[in-house]
């Protein structure tokens, strides 16, 4: 027989620790999402400004399909992170004036 491990509730500190690295996953899901614009922006331009280059098509097709594909890497990561810190943030005990 298996026994199951009681939840244990975090104190504050735990609590505020696990509120900063929510933060911190927010800022880095934000700077793949500013790096994927930029990338898709690059590929772009290069369409526009070089419509007749066959190597600049390629490269610009290349940037916006990467940069599609770091975007939903990004937003897995994320989504990752945000579940578990979710799940252990429903074990905080937080002193009424805080709730």
């Amino acid at each position: 027989m298996i026994e199951q491990e009681e939840k244990k509730s975090l104190d504050l500190r735990d609590c505020l620790a696990l509120e900063r690295t929510s933060l911190a996953n927010e800022r880095t899901f934000f700077a793949y999402a500013r790096t994927a614009i930029m990338v898709l922006i690059t590929g772009v331009s290069g369409f526009k400004l070089f419509p007749g280059i066959m190597v600049i098509f390629i490269i610009g097709l290349v940037a916006v399909v990467g940069s599609v594909i770091l975007f939903f890497i990004g937003l897995q990561k994320y989504l990752r992170r945000f579940r578990s810190l979710t799940t252990l943030k429903s074990n905080c005990l937080l002193p009424d004036n805080m709730k």
